[in-house]
């Protein structure tokens, strides 16, 4: 149907279960503003996820550091 995805990537694990040497940590975000899910991944120096809404732009950032969270999902306001 138009308007519909599916994503039939890997979840980045090897058969072991372990993370693959070459998979991007990320974080899915629920942008409000224009009712859009997707994949937010984390910055080259690893400080935080960045990333826009997929129709509009609109800029997200979700620091990483001490005393963070373990929700892998967001909204974006």
């Amino acid at each position: 149907m138009p308007g519909e995805h599916l994503d039939l990537s890997s979840d980045g694990r090897d058969d072991r279960g372990q993370p693959s040497p070459n998979a991007r940590r990320f974080v899915g975000v629920k942008f409000e503003c224009c009712d859009v899910y997707t994949r937010v991944y984390v910055n080259r120096d690893e400080s935080a996820y960045e990333g826009h809404c997929p129709r509009c732009g609109k800029p997200v950032r979700l620091g990483i550091g001490p005393g963070g969270t373990d929700s892998r999902f967001f909204t974006a306001r």
